[in-house]
């Protein structure tokens, strides 16, 4: 498991110098996006050189205390978890009057969605079999037969919040909170023989690339459809009125 853990830590501190705001030419932003998406192609290459070796000494090695890191790391990637903490956030944003926490929540969720769908896709289409499915044997596919390895769904999740995430914020300890969690999300899928090495490393890069594509959009064309919906809390009486409010065009 050493070599996973290492391998998704680097992961882990090289995504936020892509994840961070683009350059403002042109040239500049294509050379950023060819340099990461050679890097991309590159890391899930040498992961899948790896997978077979991992998943052997994942096998050989399950310890308690990596049980439950494991544990305690897989909820941080779960869709449904994530999902519920950006509603209770948003939720509670608006009751306490914080426009602007709102609009963070619906721009990483927003994020996390695209980043969901974007692997379901690709698993179902690529259709690669789980390690517990076919071990020893990293290289099965039989397209849009259920298998669902490639990539990580909840690698893409953990990395796509944990872009969210350092975009909307400006403390600077955050980067060093949420991708390292992200990367011990991607190593709990390995652990628990869910994923190969290469599956973790290319849900990684996708979350990442779609977050930091979607925070993109939104800092240059405003929340657009997003800030159609518009939901109020106003005091009265006898409690609480709830309204909302929709325009379309």
């Amino acid at each position: 498991m050493k070599i996973a853990l290492a391998t998704l830590l680097t992961l882990a501190l090289a995504v936020p110098a892509h994840a961070a705001a683009p350059p403002d030419s042109t040239s500049k932003k294509k050379s950023h996006a060819l340099l990461w998406g050679a890097a991309t192609v590159v890391a899930i290459g040498g992961a899948a050189c790896l997978d077979r070796t991992v998943e052997e000494e994942t096998d050989e090695n399950h310890s308690e205390f990596e049980k439950k890191v494991a544990d305690f790391a897989q909820p941080f990637g779960n869709a449904a978890f994530v999902g519920a903490a950006l509603a209770v956030t948003w939720g509670a944003a608006h009751l306490t009057d914080k426009p602007s926490l709102v609009r963070s929540t619906v721009r990483i969720g927003v994020g996390d969605v695209t980043a969901g769908a974007a692997a379901f896709i690709l698993k179902n289409a690529i259709g690669r079999k789980r390690p517990k499915d076919s071990p020893g044997d990293p290289f099965q596919f039989e397209p849009f037969s259920g298998n669902e390895s490639f990539p990580s769904g909840h690698t893409t999740i953990a990395f796509a919040t944990a872009v969210g995430i350092d975009r909307e914020t400006r403390a600077r300890w955050v980067p060093f909170v949420v991708y390292p969690m992200a990367g011990l999300v991607g190593w709990s899928r390995i652990h628990d023989d869910e994923h190969w090495l290469s599956d973790v490393v290319a849900g990684a890069a996708l979350g990442s690339w779609t977050a930091t594509a979607v925070q993109n959009h939104f800092a240059k064309h405003g929340m657009g459809w997003f800030q159609r919906f518009c939901w109020t809390v106003q005091p009265e009486a006898h409690g609480m009125a709830l309204s909302l409010a929709t325009a379309w065009h």
